[in-house]
C-alpha cells in the first residue's frame, strides 16, 4: 500500500488531496470537481501566507496549517520539498493522534515515494491559475488598505 492509500485509508480523514506547489492537484482520495481546483488554489495561497506570516514573526518553518470550522477541520502540511497534502475531517477526529500520525509517516519521504501518489488528474482550467500571482495581488490589496471605505 502507497503513503498516500495508507493516508486515504485512515478512518479519521474525510477527503485528502496531494497538491504540488502551483496548487494543482495531483492525488486525490475523491473525484476533483471544479470547487475542489479552486478550494485547492485558495488553500496553496492560504499555506503561501501562512509561510511568510511564521518567517514575519520568526517562528520558523510552517509543519501544519489548520484551518477549524463549525463541522470539521482542514489541514495543510508541507510532503518533500514541492508538495503539500490536504486533509479534510470530521470535527471530533483526534487531531493531535493524526498530526502524529502524519509527522512520523511523512518525515524524511523520499521525493521519489511522493511521486507515486500522483494520478492520472484530467486537465481543467483552473490547473493553469497562477498562485502567486493571486498571493502577490491578494498583498498588494491589502497594503493598500483592503476593501476599507473611507
Amino acid at each position: 500500500m502507497s503513503w498516500f492509500h495508507e493516508i486515504v485509508s485512515n478512518p479519521h480523514i474525510d477527503v485528502a488531496l496531494l497538491m504540488d506547489g502551483g496548487g494543482r492537484i495531483v492525488a486525490t482520495s475523491s473525484q476533483a470537481s471544479s470547487e475542489t481546483r479552486r478550494a485547492a488554489a485558495m488553500i496553496r495561497a492560504a499555506e503561501v501566507l501562512a509561510h511568510e506570516l511564521s518567517s514575519e514573526l520568526g517562528r520558523g518553518e510552517v509543519n501544519l496549517l489548520q484551518i477549524s470550522t463549525v463541522s470539521g477541520h482542514v489541514l495543510v502540511m508541507p510532503v518533500g520539498s514541492a508538495h503539500y497534502l490536504v486533509l479534510l475531517t470530521q470535527r471530533a477526529a483526534p487531531l493531535e493522534l493524526i498530526r502524529t500520525y502524519l509527522h512520523r509517516l511523512l518525515e524524511n519521504m523520499p521525493e521519489a515515494e511522493i511521486a507515486a501518489a500522483f494520478q492520472g488528474i484530467p486537465y481543467s482550467p483552473w490547473d493553469e491559475l497562477n498562485v502567486d500571482d493571486l498571493f502577490n495581488a491578494l498583498s498588494e490589496w491589502l497594503h493598500n488598505g483592503g476593501d476599507s471605505r473611507t
